[in-house]
């Protein structure tokens, strides 16, 4: 039986503006590093080459490097394209370092912009800012039709804009292969809504690991301010464990009845309650822009299914609601405006489950343009400090070439708290070197259902 079996051939290949160098720096190859990242921090390719004997040429700043990694029984991964931005020559020995970073990352992504949105939804700021890069939107469902009443983009890159607009909303927005993602964070799904298929990695795959829990009670809420000049109100909102469980607790409780009238019925059914919800609202908002449709209709209906939490049902929003939240926006704001300046609307203390204190709430910096802006910002927030309360790393002695960030993980041989946790791979880091093969460290956080108790 051939030896290669028990140990496989490390296999790499690298093209200079399109012509393959692989053979030329193969036998001088030092190491060479692939770091891919989340959102949009860049992804890198490190190499270091010998050139002991001098004959080597210093590649010229802007080539475009593309990489891929494997091994020789299984076939190679393209890692996608990079553009030299750094190149080192030190000695003694000679050594040559070539860094070169993700090329999606398009010269107007990262130009300043000054401009504001306004009434729109986070799907056409994202199709918006694709077009102008040319590139391709993906956008995730759930995220598609979410409102966005105002947010300034002011002497801020779209590659920034995007990531803090991804921040409220508890998402990623990245670049790939020519498309612009944004997808909910540590969600296990594509842009597309396809579940990614998990991977299992055991103990024996690996040869170093470290995990860490931290206290999550830390901090017992997050806070965020808003000033909505339109409706000259100003306030906060605060999100804890109060308010998350409230939340988790209504996506299992049925549909409540509807008022009497036609409502509008959305096709298919949605992941969760609150996604069902969010799209009935949007819809109604579309829907009363046409006065000849709004009279046919008193609101639009949206069915759920939720299959983490077993629960399916149906939700409306309309005129009722409304009138409801009109009534109800004054003495809100007015409730809100006394929390902001250290009172109750009783004026014995806070009205709030448990007493919370500057000490243990963390208070977002930003002032938010809206309360529902402000609110979904202090979400986004209270699940990614829950996501780090555990994080875990891992280091394969045998790299596996088709990882990559947001692919759904189980481990085994660990811990039973290490094992029994849904994890959610967040970077990946390939190695090569001549003596010690292809390595890969990976880096995990909860995933987005898994907030340990």
């Amino acid at each position: 039986m051939s030896l290669s079996l028990y140990h496989p051939s490390v296999a790499f290949r690298v093209d200079v503006d399109g012509k393959d160098i692989t053979a030329q720096i193969r036998p001088r190859l030092i190491q060479l590093t692939h770091t891919d990242n989340r959102g949009f921090e860049a992804d890198l390719v490190e190499i270091d080459l010998d050139d002991s004997d001098g004959a080597l040429d210093l590649p010229a700043r802007g080539a475009v490097l593309v990489v891929s990694l494997g091994w020789q029984q299984s076939g190679l991964v393209a890692k996608g394209s990079y553009t030299v931005d750094e190149v080192a020559h030190t000695g003694t020995p000679d050594v040559l370092s070539i860094r070169a970073r993700s090329a999606d990352l398009r010269a107007g992504l990262t130009t300043q912009r000054e401009r504001s949105w306004h009434d729109t939804t986070v799907g056409t700021i994202v199709e918006t800012i694709a077009s102008e890069n040319d590139l391709i939107p993906l956008v995730h469902a759930s995220l598609a039709t979410l409102a966005v009443d105002h947010l300034d983009q002011t002497n801020e890159s779209s590659a920034n804009f995007l990531t803090r607009l991804a921040g409220l909303h508890d998402a990623i927005a990245t670049v790939k292969d020519g498309r612009l993602l944004f997808v909910p964070t540590a969600s296990g799904e594509s842009a597309s809504g396809k579940r990614l298929p998990p991977v299992t990695i055991t103990r024996k795959s690996g040869d170093h690991h470290q995990f860490t829990i931290a206290d999550r009670q830390t901090y017992k809420a997050v806070r965020a301010l808003y000033h909505d000049v339109n409706q000259a109100l100003k306030g906060e909102v605060i999100w804890g464990d109060t308010e998350d469980g409230a939340e988790r607790g209504a996506q299992a409780k049925p549909a409540t009845s509807t008022p009497a009238g036609q409502y509008k019925a959305l096709p298919g059914a949605f992941s969760t309650r609150g996604k069902a919800q969010r799209a009935a609202r949007v819809a109604w908002k579309k829907l009363k822009a046409n006065p000849a449709q709004k009279a046919a209709y008193v609101g639009v209906k949206a069915k759920y299914n939720d299959r983490n939490l077993g629960v399916s049902g149906e939700v409306a929003h309309g005129q009722a609601d409304d009138d409801a939240q009109r009534k109800a926006a004054k003495k809100t704001a007015a409730k809100d405006a006394e929390k902001a300046a250290g009172k109750s609307a009783t004026g014995i203390g806070s009205e709030s489950a448990f007493e919370r204190s500057d000490d243990n709430v963390k208070t977002l910096r930003h002032v938010y343009a809206s309360k529902a802006n402000a609110q979904r910002a202090a979400r986004a927030e209270w699940r990614r400090l829950q996501r780090g309360v555990a994080t875990f790393s891992l280091t394969l002695a045998e790299g596996r070439p088709e990882l990559f960030p947001e692919t759904p993980a189980t481990v085994s041989g660990f811990k039973p708290q290490i094992d029994s946790t849904d994890w959610i791979i967040t970077r990946v880091v390939n190695t090569i070197s001549g003596d010690a093969g292809y390595s890969q460290r990976l880096e995990f956080e909860i995933k987005a259902t898994e907030i340990p108790d």
